[in-house]
């Protein structure tokens, strides 16, 4: 059975069909994004145009649609403005217009630059998201991972809101993915729940690690639209709680981060930034405690590590301000309440010291 979840923004809808072996009904789903299927551009990496490159295909065939391809591989430390000119390009060149539709498999990046192509091209183009990994399904129908200007600004800061027209998650490729490659979406799964209701942070922490999988799409798609619909313009940085962290970590471990499962990486962000929101906000200690319990629960252990905390503390303001001009930062007041919260300095120094100092015991 294929779930169907609307996901409104003001005038406009993103339909997130999620189910298994939802790719068998892909001709029936293309169809109904547009208003008449002529053109449809698809875009992928070698790899999945080999796994799923005929059923796609076939599907937009059978809907009525002229296909074009365009295999672009994206880094794995995100996509590029290079990358989007090279859409752009393709685009261009198989004569793709705002009534045409556009069609893109594969990962977080990879949805994420051809969406953000999508929104640019001929106004606004239809586009349809077929992510791959896990984290992808949880975020591709709300948000997009920024794309870097240029290799001589390396900071990620180009986005905006995908509002793709259809998004389809097949669960098949949950299931059988090795479980390490589900890690990042569980993270991403926590801090999204953390922003959602009181009762259900509660459903979803006491059902882990059973919680089902379509329910864990789904759920998701609901408290991250909460929060980008939100009217306190405060509550709607809630997504980025743990990110700050996550940076400032990568940039401090250097060379070292590379060999760093991303996932690990966003997991401690949360896990100091929730302790931070013990002191900064009356963050129940509790709930701090149930955070790592979350993330242990679902396999993402704590990351041994040792760096000066001078050092962590300069590189983690550093990334607030690279971002915002204020000293401020998205932290859980309560369950369902992130909001932009002042760390003054000797609160950041003090949990700094503590953290890091629990981080070097792991060696």
């Amino acid at each position: 059975m294929i779930r169907r979840q609307l996901i409104n923004f003001q005038n406009r809808s993103v339909d997130v069909r999620v189910g298994f072996n939802a790719f068998s009904e892909l001709s029936r789903m293309f169809a109904s994004v547009v208003g008449k299927p002529k053109r449809a551009m698809v875009v992928w990496n070698s790899a999945v145009s080999d796994c799923f490159g005929e059923i796609v295909e076939h599907a937009l065939v059978d809907a009525g649609f002229a296909v074009s391809q365009l295999s672009l591989e994206v880094s794995p430390a995100g996509a590029t403005l290079a990358d989007a000119d090279a859409v752009f390009g393709a685009l261009s060149t198989n004569g793709i217009t705002c009534d045409d539709l556009i069609v893109v498999v594969g990962d977080a990046s990879m949805c994420s630059v051809v969406a953000w192509c999508a929104n640019q091209w001929c106004g606004r183009t239809e586009c349809a998201l077929l992510p791959t990994t896990f984290d992808a399904m949880l975020t591709a129908a709300t948000t997009m991972e920024p794309l870097v200007a240029s290799a001589t600004n390396a900071l990620p800061a180009i986005a905006l809101r995908p509002e793709p027209g259809l998004v389809v998650c097949n669960l098949d490729l949950v299931r059988e993915a090795n479980p390490e490659d589900l890690k990042l979406g569980y993270a991403v799964l926590v801090g999204t729940m953390l922003s959602s209701s009181k009762s259900r942070w509660n459903q979803f922490s006491e059902r882990i690690p059973e919680i089902a999988l379509v329910n864990a799409v789904q759920w998701p798609q609901t408290a991250r639209k909460d929060v980008l619909m939100a009217t306190n313009p405060s509550a709607r940085h809630a997504l980025d709680f743990g990110k700050t962290g996550e940076r400032a970590l990568r940039a401090c471990l250097g060379d070292a981060a590379a060999h760093v499962p991303a996932y690990q990486l966003l997991s401690e962000g949360m896990r100091f930034e929730a302790r931070l929101a013990h002191d900064a906000c009356d963050f129940d200690i509790d709930y701090v405690f149930e955070v790592d319990d979350c993330l242990e629960d679902f396999g993402i252990e704590e990351l041994a590590f040792d760096l000066e905390p001078t050092a962590f503390i300069e590189e983690f303001r550093r990334q607030q301000f690279a971002r915002s001009n204020r000293t401020m930062l998205p932290l859980p007041a309560a369950l369902g309440a992130i909001r932009l919260n002042a760390v003054d300095d000797d609160v950041l120094e003090r949990h700094a010291q503590a953290y890091l100092a629990s981080r070097k015991e792991l060696l």
